[in-house]
């Protein structure tokens, strides 16, 4: 394989990779993960489906925190009493509410918190577009769309170890 290859060349299959329907609960994202983390293979995001298969979103592990957090400390306020409008000095005032929250989330849809994917390819497209799209767009994964469902995940990490080989070879 090289970086001259195609993105099929490289794509981890959809049953391979994390992913809930977009009616599912943060507790089956959580246990979903769980079960890959158990795994030999770790993953840093779950794909959200809708029951035909189509891409909705994805939750990245980052998502799944901010989910958590109280609303006090879901935005920066404009304005706030004191020196400055510092929203992470509350975050201690979380930690007695923190198990109660995680509770709270576990039944939370995961639709409304999925965010939209940055970009979509084809397996059969040239490795060197997911190249420059892991370049210029801040993603580590590109799910691989083929008649407008997913067929698995193109990620950062095959993607470099492709482009490593590459300038490594003498």
């Amino acid at each position: 394989m090289s970086i001259n290859g195609t993105v099929g060349d490289l794509v981890t299959p959809l049953a391979d990779y994390p992913n809930v329907r977009d009616d599912a609960t943060l507790r089956d994202v959580f246990a979903t993960l769980k079960e890959k983390y158990d795994s030999a293979e770790q993953f840093r995001s779950v794909l959200v489906l809708d029951g035909q298969g189509r891409l909705v979103g994805v939750l990245g592990l980052r998502d799944l925190l901010f989910a958590l957090l109280p609303d006090y400390l879901h935005h920066r306020p404009t304005h706030m009493e004191g020196a400055a409008d510092d929203v992470e000095s509350l975050a201690p005032l979380w930690q007695e509410d923190c198990a109660e929250q995680c509770r709270k989330a576990a039944g939370m849809a995961v639709a409304a918190h999925a965010r939209p994917v940055a970009a979509t390819v084809a397996a059969a497209e040239p490795l060197v577009r997911a190249v420059y799209l892991f370049a210029t767009l801040d993603t580590h994964i590109l799910p691989v769309v083929e008649n407008g469902r997913v067929a698995g995940v193109l990620r950062l990490v095959d993607v470099m170890a492709e482009v490593g080989k590459a300038v490594l070879h003498e």
